[in-house]
């Protein structure tokens, strides 16, 4: 199980441009990759029985980009814990049917949502929902951000455990140095 850095780490200079990307790549796969997702148009399918008022209100977030670099500069998230978000949004598409095409702002809620699990999961001292309402301008409610936790976690069968082998793989393949989330290279698990 991976367990967040005791101190705060800053998060190196092209991450949150890289996990903006990520995010679209994993939730819009057949997005062509000029156009930018606020500008797509897909089928309105409705994300696990989230209230129809947070799909309206949705509407009004800025792109994906500046929303991630707002939470995580209001709220000081942990690079540990974007990855570990990162990782919960690939097992969740894997999770969902065939077919299946998310609305344009899904990734807004999905990245509040798989935020706040991996800080939960790993944190003694997690984010607080309150820190990402407040961050996130009162867009949605204490309850609002719960639901889509509570989706979230449905659709990952309550699976959250990742290996630090998992996330150096991880983060090969996106091109980082896993340095950079752990002081030294973590030790493969020992196997009793």
């Amino acid at each position: 199980m991976i367990l967040a850095p005791a101190s705060v780490k800053a998060i190196p200079p092209g991450f949150i441009d890289l996990t903006s990307s990520c995010f679209d790549s994993i939730l819009y796969p057949n997005l062509p990759r000029h156009q930018p997702s606020s500008q797509a148009t897909f089928q309105q399918q409705s994300w696990n029985g989230i209230p129809s008022t947070i799909q309206q209100r949705a509407t009004h977030l800025p792109d994906l980009l500046p929303f991630i670099q707002l939470i995580t500069d209001k709220c000081q998230v942990q690079p540990v814990h974007l990855i570990m978000a990162l990782m919960y949004v690939q097992r969740f598409r894997q999770s969902l049917p065939s077919g299946y095409t998310a609305e344009p702002e899904a990734a807004h809620r999905i990245f509040v949502a798989s935020l706040l699990v991996a800080s939960k999961f790993s944190d003694d001292r997690p984010l607080s929902t309150k820190q990402v309402v407040r961050a996130t301008g009162d867009v949605w409610s204490i309850k609002e951000i719960t639901q889509m936790e509570l989706a979230l976690l449905h659709f990952l069968q309550w699976r959250l455990s990742i290996q630090p082998d998992e996330m150096v793989d991880f983060l090969k393949r996106l091109g980082f140095d896993s340095q950079w989330i752990f002081d030294t290279v973590p030790a493969p698990p020992i196997i009793q």
